[in-house]
């Protein structure tokens, strides 16, 4: 495969944002609809955009080079693990001493609101760790 350049590298961009502008309003859009064919409406829209970002990704994996492919595997590895695990702590804590923490309103109230915000954080503690751990990795080969 022809590697990504930077023109590759701006054409994958512009894909993912465009493919998240368009899942963004159509999911505005269709959170507002009621009923059961919104909700199925909704399932497929949201699978056919998470379909199209996996395209672009395979498409961007493809064309990496083994050196870079090698440095994502092993940052998602231990980041990703070391920041699941950071998730992991704070999950235990809040199950096994909930009366000594106090949960802030802007994560929500009801149930969904909760679970959903112990999501993105789980995701973004994996983000940073991946991060962190993927400089890492390329400067201990420099």
């Amino acid at each position: 495969m022809k590697p990504l350049g930077l023109k590759g590298v701006a054409i994958m961009f512009g894909l993912v944002m465009l493919i998240g502008f368009v899942g963004g309003l159509g999911s505005a859009f269709l959170a507002d609809q009621p009923g059961t064919a919104a909700f199925w409406t909704t399932v497929a829209f949201t699978t056919v955009m998470m379909a199209a970002v996996l395209g672009v990704s395979f498409w961007w994996w493809s064309r990496l080079d083994e050196a870079a492919r090698e440095a994502h595997k092993w940052a998602w590895y231990w980041g990703g693990s070391t920041g699941m695990l950071v998730g992991l702590v704070l999950m235990l804590m809040l199950t096994t001493r909930p009366g000594d923490i106090a949960i802030p309103a802007s994560l929500g109230e009801a149930p969904a609101d909760l679970v959903a915000a112990g999501m993105i954080m789980i995701l973004g503690f994996q983000l940073i760790g991946y991060g962190l751990a993927w400089v890492w990795w390329w400067l201990g080969r420099r």
